[in-house]
């Protein structure tokens, strides 16, 4: 009987505990923080480093002198450059970007002779700097170990700078050209010119993200450049190179440009109750 007395007394205590619970203060609200949200938009800079291919000799028939020989022997010299761009991530695996590289002057030479170098010879030599601009799209291939492979191709101009060139004849017996004498001969200068045409240039390479929006890039790149061409000497003849192109190994980095902040409540139930 004493049990059963008790019933009451405990449903009471229940009912003073509940309302107990009701009276405590609401728990406070969830704490908002602006957390960085990228753009979508990076910045990129690169060194480069050129190993010209062997060019053409760009030599146009002329029917005043048909016999004019061809240019032999040809090369340009490797050089360095550097760059930079903006560029645009458009999906997780998709990029664009337009890049401005400048490649630092290169000596390139050609060698002819109307003899086959029996009596004497011609040299056409002289710098050459190249400006490209790009527009470029990448595939990123997946992440693994922190490491981003990437092919991508690119199409935009060349502008192609000529300094310093002048062609100049040695005779290896007297009078090879008509004046007495063997040895050198005084070089004839031919006129600076620019020439912007037509470039593409096709990469692979990889990234690697080293945090705050830094990432290191290396990559290599054939980039095809166009014709390189003096002006007209004295004589009316000039030195023309076609099919510049080249193969580029660059390592430079991109920083992805963080947005204003999206808000987020940090503390709030993810469930929504």
């Amino acid at each position: 009987m004493r049990a059963f007395a008790l019933v009451p007394a405990c449903l009471a205590a229940l009912t003073v505990t509940a309302g107990a619970a009701d009276l405590l203060p609401p728990p406070p609200p969830p704490v908002v923080v602006a957390q960085p949200v990228g753009t979508g938009w990076y910045l990129r800079g690169d060194f480069t480093r050129t190993f010209f291919d062997a060019p053409s000799d760009g030599l146009r028939p002329d029917t005043y002198d048909p016999d004019r020989p061809a240019l032999v022997g040809l090369r340009l010299n490797d050089t360095s450059g550097g760059g930079g761009g903006v560029g645009y991530h458009v999906t997780p695996w998709l990029r664009l970007d337009v890049t401005i590289d400048q490649r630092a002057s290169s000596r390139f030479a050609g060698f002819s002779s109307r003899s086959a170098f029996a009596t004497g010879g011609n040299i056409e030599t002289g710098r050459a700097d190249v400006l490209t601009g790009l527009f470029n799209a990448y595939a990123d291939l997946g992440t693994w170990w922190g490491l981003t492979p990437y092919v991508g191709a690119g199409i935009g101009f060349s502008d192609t700078h000529v300094n310093g060139a002048f062609t100049q004849t040695a005779c290896a017996v007297d009078a090879c050209d008509g004046a007495p004498g063997i040895g050198p001969r005084i070089a004839v200068l031919r006129p600076s010119r620019s020439v912007a045409s037509f470039a593409y240039a096709l990469t692979a390479g990889v990234s690697f993200a080293v945090g705050y929006g830094f990432s290191i890039d290396a990559a290599y790149r054939y980039v095809g450049l166009g014709p390189i061409k003096t002006g007209a000497d004295s004589y009316g003849y000039a030195t023309r190179l076609k099919d510049i192109a080249a193969n580029e190994f660059r390592i430079g980095l991109r920083y992805d440009i963080p947005g204003f902040g999206d808000v987020v409540r940090v503390g709030s139930n993810p469930y929504g109750n």
